[in-house]
């Protein structure tokens, strides 16, 4: 298939699967369960079985609608790792099936919308499943009917660890599911990165000991980025030049604070609706704690999301102790000389049963479009394609790209798996539309505010509106 210009952020997420990869060499077992064996010779268990019937459909042409091609599609094995594990799952699917796996690519968010609507619109069936960004797409394309409920189509089970087991939950809309997600999508995680060197210049406790005691809090975490800020080039002034607590953006690495401290914007009740989460005492100590991160002691070097790049490069230089950022990042840091070390975002408190995180917009969910022609083939196939997912191409992102090449200890490896089992999908992150009440703390830290009150005043309504408008779109599904 041919490709089209892909956007500036979509091309760096296929960067990073093409070139995450050339570590040593891990063979892809050629048997059923597509296992891959490192060089070290440790077999990743993929033994859970798909449950699958037998099926074959003559050659046909099972269309992918993406901006991320490069996670669904590879033209051809290049010998590095990501690359060839993409490739081979999908060649194991359409041995396995008899089908042909193809993207439809478009060079960004809007034009993935426009393009969508407008085949679904006219009656076409040509696409067997779409990957549309989470918060542009999410609300509009149940809106206009254009996609249909994953409960209808077969041999799809969320329940297999292939699935987000979150998104099942947080998402569902009068027991209708238009949204699924899983290890298909390669999800990027938010974390931070940490430099070791400040944990013996100043005599801390070690950082990996602490998340795992289940110690690792915002509290915790804050009071040591307190003692570390200083203006080391001693002007009176605080610079790129002089020493941080921590750095992250007032975007989603804001965000995430809210997510880490398991808090979720919006929670469905015992009728199937949605309530707003923001306004609760919880709510108000994650505002005041982070607004205290922020702007006390020049303890954080807050950037914009366009200058994200800016703490990354103070990260590297020395001058951060603490990064906000995301998994795949790691990239980044690989010539780095800083010794670094990747912890999850840190709890509410310690009585909080788990670490948790979520991924951005960008990681893409599945739906299905209305014209979609072949239900059962479009829930085989693409049950397949998420199963052989996780039994081949995970374990070569995970325990060979990051693990092997891109993170520096084995206690960084372990802290995957506390940020990766703590991803949490939001109904309002996805059904919010940039309305106001999900994006409350990087709103208010932005405007270098706590007033939630005066804020959430000011949008309580029209974010109700927008949800009620939602419903009755998912009510008209039936008609």
């Amino acid at each position: 298939m041919q490709y089209t210009r892909i956007s500036g952020l979509a091309a760096a997420i296929i960067l990073f699967l093409l070139i995450a990869v050339s570590c040593a060499l891990a063979d892809v077992d050629a048997g059923t369960n597509g296992n891959i064996t490192s060089a070290a010779e440790e077999p990743v268990s993929t033994e859970i079985p798909d449950n699958l019937p037998a099926a074959g459909y003559e050659g046909y042409a099972f269309t992918v609608m993406t901006y991320s091609p490069g996670t669904y599609y590879i033209e051809e094995q290049t010998g590095d790792i990501v690359n060839d594990a993409i490739y081979t799952r999908n060649m194991r699917v359409e041995e396995r099936f008899a089908v042909e796996i193809g993207v439809n690519t478009q060079p960004g968010i809007l034009e993935l919308d426009k393009a969508a609507a407008s085949s679904v619109l006219s009656g076409e069936d040509a696409y067997d499943i779409i990957i549309p960004h989470q918060i542009q797409s999410g609300p509009g394309f149940i809106n206009q009917h254009i996609i249909t409920d994953w409960n209808d189509i077969p041999y799809i089970d969320t329940e297999k660890p292939w699935w987000n087991q979150s998104i099942n939950e947080t998402i569902n809309i009068l027991g209708k599911q238009f949204y699924i997600a899983g290890s298909i999508t390669v999800p990027s995680p938010f974390c931070l990165f940490f430099n070791k060197q400040y944990v013996d210049d100043f005599n801390l406790d070690d950082i990996y000991t602490t998340v795992n005691e289940g110690r690792w809090t915002l509290d915790y975490m804050t009071g040591i980025a307190h003692t570390i800020s200083s203006d080391i080039d001693g002007d009176g002034k605080f610079t790129v030049n002089d020493r941080y607590g921590m750095s992250f953006n007032n975007d989603n690495q804001t965000l995430n604070f809210m997510y880490g401290c398991n808090q979720l914007s919006v929670v469905i009740n015992e009728e199937g609706y949605p309530d707003i989460n923001v306004s609760n005492d919880k709510m108000l100590t994650i505002i005041n704690k982070v607004y205290d991160l922020i702007y006390n002691d020049n303890t954080t070097w807050y950037t914009t999301y366009a200058t994200s790049s800016e703490a990354i490069d103070m990260f590297r230089a020395g001058n951060v102790f603490l990064l906000g950022s995301a998994v795949s990042n790691a990239i980044t840091m690989r010539d780095a000389e800083v010794n670094f070390g990747i912890i999850p975002y840190p709890k509410f408190e310690e009585e909080q049963q788990d670490y948790h995180t979520h991924v951005d917009a960008w990681n893409g969910m599945l739906c299905v479009p209305v014209t979609a022609g072949d239900l059962e083939r479009t829930g085989i196939i693409t049950e397949a394609m998420a199963a052989y997912t996780y039994k081949i191409v995970t374990p070569a992102y995970y325990e060979v790209a990051l693990t092997s090449k891109y993170l520096r200890d084995e206690e960084s490896v372990e802290m995957l798996d506390y940020i990766f089992d703590g991803i949490l999908y939001d109904f309002g992150y996805i059904f919010d539309s940039w309305k106001g009440t999900t994006w409350t703390l990087p709103n208010l830290m932005t405007q270098k505010s706590t007033d939630f009150s005066s804020y959430f005043a000011a949008r309580e309504k029209g974010i109700l509106d927008h949800y009620r408008q939602l419903y009755e779109s998912v009510l008209e599904y039936d008609g």
